[in-house]
Formats: C-alpha cells, structure tokens, sequence
C-alpha cells in the first residue's frame, strides 16, 4: 500500500480530504498531515511518504517551495499540487516544481482517482529503476569489499562512481557476523537484521551479503557509536534463533575504496573469537596477532604423560587444562593447535588400544576425533573436547575395575601379554586366578569379546608382525620367540591370518 501526506492550511479542506476520501479504495494509506510547508517538510523526512498531496498557496512556506526542497531530497517522492485558483500560472509552476499531477478545489474523486493512478504507475517506474541501481550498487559494493583481484576492485570503484557517486563519497564501517553453532540457514536472519537496521535508521544504504563465515554488513558511517547496534543484534538474533554471535568490526568508517582492507580487517577480527570465546563484539584495532611458537618440548613431555586410568587421568587432564591455557597466552596460531591437538588424540588413541572392549566406551576413532576438532571455533572448545574425551574413558575404565570379574580377565589377559612365548594352556591360566577352566571361559568371553585361545593368537601374532622388522632374526626364530615350536604349523598360522607368508610379509611390508 502506498502512503500519502496531506497539506493544505484550510481545516475543512483537510478534514474533507483526510475523512471522506476513500483512500484505501486507491491503495493508499494516510501517513500525517501539517497545515503548512515548514511543519510537512518537518514530518515528510521523518516519514518519507511515497505521494505528498499539498496546497499551493500556504502561510509560512507554501507548496511549491516544499515541492523544491523535496525534489532536491527525495526525487523518487511523487507531489500533486492542490488549488482553489485555475490558473494556467500555478498550473506551469507546479509542473515546473515537478509534480506528476494538479487538482482544483474541491476535489471531484474522478479526477483524484485518475491522477493517483498516473501517480502510482510513475512511482512503479520510478521503484523499478530504483531496484535495478540499487541491484548494481550492491553488486559494485559486493565486488569492492570481496573480490580477492585487485583490477576487479578497480573497476568496481569505476562503475560504482558513474552509477552512484554519491556512495563513492561516503565513509562506510564493515562488519561481519558469525554465529555459534554455525547456522543451517543464514537466509532465515534477513528479517531480524533488517528490523534492527530500521530501529537505527540504518537500513537505507545498508547492503547485507552472507557467505559460508556469516552475514556481512557495510553499513553507512556515522559519528555515533555503533556498540549498541552489535549489542541489539547479537541479542535478537539470539532470542530469534538460539544462536551465540560473535561480530568482527573493521578499524573505523572509510571510503569503499579501502572496502577490501576493511573486510580483511572484520575477518581477523572474528578470528580472534579462537582465543576469547563466542558471543564478542570485538574491533580489529583489539586483535593481537598470532604466532607459530615452538611448543614442541612442552608437547612431548604432555604426551608422555597420556593416560586413561583413574588417578593418572585426572593429573593428564590437569596437565592438558595447563598446556591450553599456556597455547593460548602465547596466541600460538590456530593451525598449530590444530596440528598438536591431534597428536594428543593419537597419544590417547594409542593408549586406548591396550583395552579390548575400547568399543563399549562409544567414543568413536581417531580419524572421528581429528574431523572434530578441525570444526571447533574457539581453542577452550578443543580443550574441553580432549579433556572430555579422556574423562569419558577414565570413568569407564574405573567403573569397570569396580566389578572383580573385570579385574580377574584383566590379570588374564595381563598373563597373556607377558608370557605369550610359553605354552600357556586354559587350565593354567585359570589356576593362577583360582577359577575353573570353564568359568574362566565364560567370563573372559564376556568381558573381552573373545576367547582365551583368540586373545593368545592376537597377542602372538602381533609380536610376530614386530619380530619380523628384525631382519637378523630367522622365520623360525620368529615363531619360537612366540611359542610356536612348530615352524610350519606357525607359518601357516601367519597366512590364514595375514594372506601371506612370513617372508612375503617381510619383503612386500617391511
């Protein structure tokens, strides 16, 4: 619906035109009324109406000096003049002061009706070439703050000075919005940064693009702080969609010419949210610049103490909140934590291996773990990612050493590890548990997930797959330093298991 302002200094007059004039039938919704030029043009900035409706002849400013001011301003704004006097005078100066349409008093509604739907195709013309500048300007804009090539920049700047000169002249501020967890759907934050944009009257001139980091904004620069604006938006969209935003602002409002600097300067910005957190409105002029540092003895004495088990994790897990925090006062670059972050996993990995019901835990793989953290925004989330991880295995591990049953399989398959090479038998290993044979059986099978006789061969076979790397030590050798007297009966083990033998082991793998 478009919106009109009416002026006219006689009462009757308005109350006719603002009371008995079915406006709604035509589309039109009136916005405000004022009894003289100087009071509309007051209220017309504010409300910005697309048709203004005026008397010519008004005390203080009449109508065809309120129709120059608006021309000069707002020429996408439409201005019918209204007059008692059929003069071909007033009709000359009127269409001189650019308006679309005249009308004598008292308004016959025909003719009101014919010149509002002149009115309103002009004001389509007008909005659709208003669309299509606004289109290119946004490109232009686009292309000035993103494009990685210089000469596209240039050009851009070239295009944008011929088709809008005046936003060559004007200072703007970048920013750029990030939200934690990332959002499916940056489409869906359209409405909510407009309404805040309007609530600071900001909207017009605003251009709003979004790629994969977030929505960025190039808003015009004004003299006012603009705190409050992140502020607003970072709690709408919050309250909207239960999401954290993080705002990254360029080092003040320049020309668009430096529009690449400036983004360049948000993008830091954000990335800065790696060592303070989610949910800051932070200024480039506050980053500290990030270095590669050499932690690599701090690392290898971390690793060394890699473990899952109950007191010794809690101290692991001491250590790592320790070794973060140093990460972080030292700004250690992002890609580093990343790469050191998972040599840590690898440490726990490892240590993880030693369980055979690793699987029960539920807390994936490795390579799972690596994916993980390469998403993370901010380094207190990979720390707590490790640290939760490992107190996730820890209390497993120390629930089970709770039960007996765990505890008597473990001493077993303790045996099992370090007397592989002896001709270790069921009734051997349940005596020195004081079981029977039998209920040993049942117990390790619960337990690890497989029998005795498979956790013996496992445990042999990787002993085996070591002992072969020794290239002095002979294939029969290999198989006695196992337990396996037998040669060929060993050999044939070892292709059942591997698809090959011994020495094709050796020389295709080793």
């Amino acid at each position: 619906m478009l919106r009109i302002y009416l002026v006219d200094d006689e009462a009757i007059e308005m109350d006719l035109m603002k009371n008995y004039i079915d406006w709604k039938s035509m589309g039109i919704e009136v916005v405000g009324t004022a009894k003289n030029g100087k009071k509309a043009w007051e209220q017309i900035q504010l409300l910005q109406p697309d048709i203004v409706l005026t008397d010519v002849r008004m005390p203080i400013m009449d109508g065809l000096a309120l129709a120059a001011l608006i021309q000069n301003h707002y020429d996408w704004m439409k201005v019918v003049f209204l007059s008692g006097h059929d003069e071909f005078t007033f009709v000359k100066s009127a269409l001189e002061a650019g308006a679309v349409g005249y009308l004598l008093k008292p308004i016959d509604r025909k003719e009101l009706s014919a010149v509002m739907a002149k009115v309103k195709g002009e004001i389509e013309k007008v909005n659709l070439l208003r669309r299509s500048k606004q289109v290119l300007i946004a490109k232009y804009m686009e292309e000035l703050v993103t494009a990685p090539d210089g000469e596209i920049r240039e050009q851009a700047w070239a295009e944008l000075a011929k088709v809008a000169p005046e936003v060559v002249e004007r200072q703007f501020v970048i920013a750029l919005i990030c939200a934690a967890p990332p959002a499916s759907d940056l489409n869906q934050w359209a409405p909510v940064i407009q309404t805040v944009l309007e609530s600071y009257a900001l909207s017009k001139g605003a251009i709003q693009l979004h790629d994969e980091r977030g929505w960025l904004l190039i808003i015009p620069h004004a003299d006012a702080e603009y705190d409050g604006l992140w502020r607003s938006l970072s709690d709408a969209l919050h309250e909207e969609h239960a999401v954290t935003v993080t705002a990254g602002i360029c080092n003040g409002g320049r020309l668009l010419h430096k529009g690449h600097d400036m983004y360049m300067e948000a993008v830091t910005a954000v990335e800065e949210r790696f060592y303070l957190g989610h949910g800051r409105i932070i200024h480039a002029g506050e980053v500290h610049h990030s270095f590669d540092v050499d932690v690599r003895i701090e690392n290898e004495a971390l690793l060394q103490k890699a473990s899952l088990s109950e007191a010794e994790g809690l101290q692991f897990i001491d250590e790592l909140n320790s070794y973060f925090e140093r990460l972080k006062r030292l700004r250690v670059h992002r890609d580093q934590v990343v790469q050191v972050s998972k040599q840590i996993l690898q440490a726990i990995h490892a240590e993880l291996q030693k369980y055979e019901d690793r699987a029960n835990i539920g807390v994936g793989e490795a390579n799972e773990w690596h994916q993980t953290i390469d998403k993370l925004d901010t380094l207190d989330e990979i720390k707590n990612f490790i640290a939760e991880l490992v107190e996730t295995i820890r209390q497993f591990l120390a629930n089970k050493q709770q039960d007996p049953h765990a505890a008597v399989v473990q001493e077993v398959a303790e045996i099992i590890e370090r007397d592989y090479a002896e001709a270790l038998t069921i009734e051997y290993l349940a005596g020195k548990v004081y079981l029977s044979p039998n209920y040993l059986r049942v117990l390790f099978k619960e337990k690890k997930g497989c029998t005795v006789h498979e956790y013996l061969t496992k445990v042999r076979l990787a002993r085996a797959v070591e002992l072969l790397r020794d290239r002095t030590l002979k294939i029969h050798d290999v198989a006695k330093k196992v337990g396996y007297d037998n040669t060929s009966y060993f050999c044939s083990f070892f292709y059942k298991t591997q698809g090959v033998t011994p020495n094709e082991y050796r020389k295709k793998f080793l």
